[in-house]
């Protein structure tokens, strides 16, 4: 615990001689440690600073538990420019003022954020150790909270229309294409299961393989059939619009109007620490139990990685259930919530 608190006062004393401490409304330029080869000591460590990490380490800093939070200034959510159905924000949110307002939130109570990318993670004894570009730590627990990375499609300028028409969340952004012309992109269960969602806000609905073999259930494909929604087997060469998404232009040339076109062609989250951990994954999706343990004694994961809807709300929820029973698994009792 000793060696704990001198490697935090180190972080604090290098932010104050560099002036790089966080403020509100800045993102951390923290370098922890210019030293590598050297360990530090935690209780838990969290990989992953968005809405599931640090909703976790709200949970573990306030119990008393040495919390260190691993986030390399990414996630999906910092990427979101408006969010409107998270509670206590009726005139809505930013997804980077929400992480930063999460971040300060578990900072009151002591966790503490390094922007360090975690590159591999390992068992060490009875520990796991943490190696980042910048040194190494070990702690008694791990949560991965490490979110999801969305694939982007191959199709020429998709990423200039993100925000203006181009979405990867149908759950998030449905709402705003209201009885206008959509698609979906992907060729498996998920792009169908996304397609299927969105006819709860407008009818002219159609899937596109974007050339990928068509790999959807059955049954799934059945129910797309009986809503109507085509599956349109052909490449998008491109996409196109003054501003906002306005078209598809096919492989053949033609061209087909579109307001909005959803992305789904899968997701990567924490699949590789899971491998390199060896924890059970399903797809792209770390495995857990109703616990949320990843199949590894005092290691849990939270948010996106996991799969599920990828809702702020299930993250945060998530990343406290994570929380709770891994403070239950090393005190070996039911959680007591100490500091109410």
């Amino acid at each position: 615990m000793t060696e704990t608190i001198l490697h935090l006062a180190k972080i604090r004393l290098f932010g104050i001689l560099t002036g790089k401490l966080h403020k509100r409304g800045a993102f951390r330029q923290i370098q922890t440690k210019p030293v590598l080869n050297t360990s530090y000591m935690a209780d838990i460590a969290i990989i992953g600073g968005g809405p599931a990490g640090a909703s976790a380490a709200i949970y573990t800093a306030r119990a008393g538990q040495e919390t260190i939070v691993f986030d390399d200034g990414g996630g999906t959510t910092r990427e979101v420019e408006a969010i409107e159905n998270y509670l206590g924000f009726p005139e809505g949110t930013t997804g980077p003022e929400l992480v930063e307002l999460g971040q300060e939130h578990a900072e009151r109570f002591g966790a503490e954020f390094l922007e360090e990318e975690v590159i591999r993670v390992g068992q060490d004894g009875m520990r796991y150790s943490i190696e980042t570009g910048a040194g190494e730590y070990t702690a008694e627990g791990l949560i991965i909270a490490a979110g999801g990375s969305y694939k982007s499609p191959r199709i020429g300028n998709v990423d200039d229309y993100e925000n203006d028409g181009v979405s990867y969340c149908v759950e998030c952004d449905a709402f705003f294409f209201q009885d206008q012309t959509v698609g979906v992109v992907g060729a498996a269960n998920y792009a169908a299961k996304e397609a299927l969602l969105l006819l709860d806000y407008t009818d002219d609905v159609t899937v596109y393989t974007n050339g990928a073999d068509l790999e959807m259930d059955e049954d799934l494909q059945d129910r797309l059939d009986r809503e109507d929604v085509p599956i349109v087997e052909d490449s998008i060469d491109r996409v196109d619009g003054d501003g906002e998404l306005e078209r598809a232009v096919m492989e053949d040339g033609s061209k087909i109007p579109l307001d909005g076109l959803f992305v789904a062609v899968g997701q990567a989250g924490g699949q590789d620490l899971a491998e390199m951990l060896g924890l059970p994954t399903d797809g792209n999706y770390i495995d857990v139990d109703e616990d949320l343990n990843a199949g590894m004694e005092k290691v849990y994961a939270a948010g996106d990685c996991i799969g599920g809807n990828r809702q702020v709300a299930s993250s945060v929820g998530e990343g406290a259930d994570a929380a709770i029973h891994l403070l239950e698994e090393l005190r070996g009792a039911n959680y007591v919530d100490y500091s109410s």
